[in-house]
């Protein structure tokens, strides 16, 4: 059995994996998706279901952004394989750019829950998007519009984005890892990203494989792009299938 668990980002939900999930489930993955409940829709925290004592099974982890802080240690933890899209261990810098970032990051702080909100988080989308467009007043409703309990969590979350310093919790030291940066991220620094590459390779006991995306931002939605990540499963997921003679 092969099967997926999604985590999003900050400021994101659910619905944002709609092509990854066209993507793998026409290829017998199970597909599930985890939601932080920023908006309208409530919290959901899935689960494995393949049996943990069976070999041979594949549990793929595939978290953007923060979200591989957000998603439960106990879920990461037995997870086999896990994707990182344009993510990190420790989000602001330690070079001269901490500054600027930290700035930026206290202003989207201090507009949450206030009427700057909703402008905050369309600058946040637009930029998470670029170079590729995102049509914000069509998509308001989803990625504007956040409930009382989501503000809380919004807050709570940049904080703990704020604060991070290390790799997620429950990463599994045998688990091959994916990362996966793109050229034009506008959210995650180059040097954030190269720490992350940097402590995955003195954590893991398998060097971390990298895909370089020339033609993405910082959300990653083209099919042809999955397709290389989805690419990079199957074939390991080959290569186990394979018994020695």
């Amino acid at each position: 059995m092969k099967e997926i668990i999604a985590m999003h980002g900050w400021g994101g939900d659910s619905n944002q994996w709609s092509n990854w999930i066209d993507c793998f489930q026409c290829c017998d993955w199970k597909w599930q998706s985890v939601e932080r409940g920023y908006k309208d829709i409530g919290p959901y925290i899935p689960g494995w279901h393949n049996d943990l004592e069976q070999t041979g099974l594949k549990r793929v982890a595939i978290c953007h952004s923060l979200g591989s802080h957000l998603i439960k240690k106990e879920v990461l933890s037995l997870a086999t394989h896990v994707v990182l899209i344009n993510s990190f261990s420790r989000f602001i810098p330690s070079s001269k750019e901490n500054r600027s970032i930290k700035i930026a990051l206290n202003k989207m702080m201090n507009a949450i829950n206030t009427p700057n909100e909703p402008f905050m988080l369309e600058k946040f989308h637009i930029k998470a998007h670029k170079p590729n467009k995102i049509n914000v007043e069509s998509n308001a409703s989803n990625l504007l519009r956040t409930s009382e309990l989501g503000k809380l969590r919004l807050k709570n979350d940049l904080k703990l984005l704020m604060n991070s310093d290390s790799l997620p919790i429950g990463l599994n030291t045998y688990a091959k890892v994916l990362i996966v940066n793109s050229k034009n991220d506008y959210i995650v620094a180059n040097q954030t990203k190269e720490k992350l590459a940097e402590d995955l390779k003195n954590y893991l006991e398998k060097e971390p494989a990298i895909i370089n995306l020339q033609d993405e931002g910082h959300a990653i939605s083209k099919i042809k792009n999955i397709k290389k990540i989805k690419h990079w499963l199957e074939l390991d997921h080959a290569k186990n299938m394979v018994q020695p003679s």
